[in-house]
């Protein structure tokens, strides 16, 4: 997965952005959310145009 793909649809995270929380000490799906605001309005699977 590159750094610039999306992960997060409601809130256009991307790979990077979670690779870089990860980096800078989250260690938790929690801290990643914290940290990136990555799956917090849950709606990613609505949103992805994967459809998950």
């Amino acid at each position: 997965m590159h750094n610039d793909e999306p992960v997060c649809f409601c809130n256009r995270v991307t790979a990077g952005e979670i690779r870089q929380a990860k980096l800078a000490g989250a260690q938790t799906i929690d801290d990643i959310r914290r940290m990136t605001g990555a799956c917090t309005l849950g709606r990613c699977k609505e949103q992805s145009p994967r459809g998950r």
